[in-house]
């Protein structure tokens, strides 16, 4: 198994390829200031078709590149929140605007893409669990986040999209996530970090080795939380010899963990 991290900036954009080669992209974000984009990256490797495209987050950082990735590769199931409807979409986006992936996203929602999946995909493997808030018991995109928790032998990584703490709690109450929380080693932060993510009762149920981030260059006070996360981690040993509790984007660039079948994963940064 392979999980690739990209750096989009304050967006989110992650591959994780099977072992028996299925592929699912989790958000379709690019960089602003490369031009990095999945719709044009992904072909270049030749890879042209991924089973499932899973939206965590109903903001337009988390879905830019989308009307180019339908354009580029083959997508033949979209996952997402599944009690947030294209109208309530609309709603929901109504007060900042529907930029160009959510417009496409939401066309899609209410066209053959269904969530969650009709039938379990075969992921070589792969154990996939999802989360969610029903809307409208929350009726902001961020706690409607979709968490996803994957499960590779001894090995997993959450994806909880940008969920706030109020969302946090009403799930935890939930004993599926909290067992499923518990084989949690890579903890992807919620909102790229910022603390308005930050829920400390989260790590009554998980102890992780890692923490990444997706963001960009710190813009704001509210996100400085590393330290705050590191508290909760227990560090992975790089070729380096450095332990790490910690990887941003922002100053790691792309992360890539590598994992076949029990044992150590390993994990690969590529420096700015």
């Amino acid at each position: 198994m392979e999980i690739e991290i990209f750096d989009v900036e304050h967006g989110s954009c992650a591959l994780v390829t099977a072992d028996n080669g299925a592929r699912l992209l989790f958000d379709c974000g690019h960089n602003s200031t490369t031009d990095w984009r999945p719709s044009t990256s992904l072909p270049a490797r030749g890879i042209h078709t991924v089973d499932a495209l899973v939206v965590s987050n109903y903001d337009e950082d988390h879905v830019s590149d989308f009307p180019n990735v339908m354009r580029t590769l083959y997508v033949p199931t979209l996952v997402r929140n599944p009690s947030v409807g294209p109208r309530d979409i609309h709603f929901l986006k109504s007060e900042h605007g529907v930029g160009d992936g959510i417009g496409t996203l939401a066309h899609m929602a209410g066209n053959h893409y269904v969530a969650p999946l009709a039938q379990p995909l075969d992921l070589g493997g792969i154990q996939i669990s999802y989360f969610w808030n029903i809307y409208p018991s929350f009726d902001d995109e961020n706690n409607l986040s979709l968490i996803t928790i994957l499960r590779y032998y001894d090995f997993g990584i959450i994806f909880p999209g940008d969920m706030l703490q109020a969302g946090w709690r009403q799930l935890l109450a939930r004993r599926d996530l909290q067992a499923a929380l518990a084989g949690v080693n890579v903890f992807v932060a919620s909102h790229h970090g910022r603390d308005s993510g930050y829920c400390p009762d989260v790590f009554n149920f998980c102890s992780p080795e890692l923490v990444v981030f997706s963001d960009k260059a710190i813009l704001h006070d509210t996100q400085k939380t590393a330290g705050l996360y590191r508290q909760q981690t227990r560090g992975v040993r790089f070729f380096d010899g450095e332990t790490r509790h910690v990887l941003t984007t922002r100053n790691n660039g792309y992360i890539r963990f590598f994992k076949q079948g029990p044992g150590p994963a390993f994990a690969w940064i590529s420096k700015k």
